[in-house]
């Protein structure tokens, strides 16, 4: 029998399959607990519930959440309320809590208010105006923060640099992969070796960087970005009309791991910033999961899982992934073979949403 009840309010449209989302309160959290995870819909459309999901109009973000909520599960026996990201929802769960004596819980999975400030004084625009807004938004957070009962955040790195002042029980919950999804993977069938990368191009992520370095390499090989970005950096892309750098639009997760398998190295390089120093990039946990290994640099997240002998690392600059790609074109396709296999072995030991799902039950559990 399950002795836990938990809702888990999605920062979601219908339809997403967010990796840790579907992964952990969509799957394996269900073996300990009751879990209902809560999706939004547009205004238009009439809430409704799908087995163990809620869909619900997009308007209750603000203002009638908890109305919403009564009609599809009684909240009386909740034991745990999750929010994602979303603060005004938070704030609406706050409410209700007196009435219904749940416990609430916050998952912060980025520092969304700190990176309008990052991207203002990245472009050097408005910051004066975006410095005080941010200082106003991070009172008023923090202020919704400490009435919680506990706080996930995507690491350690995370709580420490954006709350550090808040006294409040705290896991750290990283991305992690479902192995069930992936398929085997069998290196240096290609005669031309081939780099892959998936997920966001953006110039936060200074994506232009990676393919500058790319793009001034001499030697053959193929480099495919997988991404449903479409922004100045992607015409940029396009633009090079480099046959070696080719740009495809997104395609769903069941569809990557098998494409997954047609490359010989994933590209996982993350500018090191204090914007993403406290990430936790999924991508390249997936690219493990099917043994294939990573070209990446110096993040937290990939210091406390990968070395050398898993990884290929590199600082980020032009230069430096130029000169690590050339190591990669050097290198056997043993070599390739090896590390994929060890850089599998640690992610499914430690990022496997089994063991994750387990982590946070446990950690509810002493709660």
């Amino acid at each position: 029998m399950r002795d836990m009840k938990i809702l888990c309010i999605t920062d979601q449209f219908e339809g997403s399959d967010h990796s840790s989302i579907e992964g952990i309160f969509g799957k394996y959290l269900q073996k300990w607990c009751e879990v209902s995870t809560v999706y939004f819909i547009s205004d238009s459309a009439s809430g409704c519930r799908r087995g163990d999901k809620i869909y619900i109009p997009y308007r209750h973000k603000r203002h009638g959440l908890m109305e919403a909520l009564r009609s599809f599960v009684p909240m009386e026996t909740v034991d745990f309320v999750i929010v994602r990201n979303f603060f005004p929802v938070l704030r609406e769960i706050h409410r209700g809590r007196k009435a219904f004596k749940y416990r609430v819980g916050f998952w912060h999975s980025f520092p969304h208010t700190f990176r309008r400030l990052f991207e203002a004084k990245k472009e050097r625009r408005a910051v004066v105006r975006k410095t005080l807004e941010y200082k106003l938004r991070k009172f008023c957070e923090n202020k919704l923060i400490s009435k919680c009962d506990f706080l996930i955040t995507m690491s350690n790195e995370f709580k420490n640099i954006f709350y550090a002042d808040q006294d409040i029980d705290h896991l750290a919950l990283p991305m992690g992969v479902s192995f069930e999804n992936a398929h085997p993977h069998v290196t240096g069938v290609n005669e031309i070796r081939k780099f892959l990368y998936t997920g966001t191009v953006d110039h936060l992520r200074e994506t232009d960087t990676i393919v500058k370095a790319f793009s001034e390499l001499d030697e053959d090989f193929e480099f495919h970005i997988f991404t449903r970005s479409d922004n100045a950096v992607t015409r940029y892309i396009n633009n090079l009309g480099n046959p070696k750098i080719r740009l495809y639009p997104a395609v769903p997760r069941t569809e990557l791991f098998q494409k997954m398998v047609q490359f010989d190295i994933g590209v996982g390089l993350i500018p090191e910033n204090s914007l993403y120093d406290v990430s936790s990039p999924t991508k390249t946990l997936e690219y493990y999961s099917v043994g294939l290994p990573a070209l990446i640099n110096y993040l937290p997240e990939y210091l406390s899982l990968f070395d050398n002998s898993s990884a290929f690392f590199c600082n980020f600059s032009v230069d430096a992934i130029g000169e690590a790609v050339r190591a990669i074109l050097r290198a056997p396709n043993t070599q390739l073979l090896e590390m994929g296999k060890k850089g599998e072995s640690i992610v499914k030991e430690k990022r496997d949403y089994r063991i994750l799902s387990e982590t946070l039950y446990d950690f509810l559990k002493h709660l």
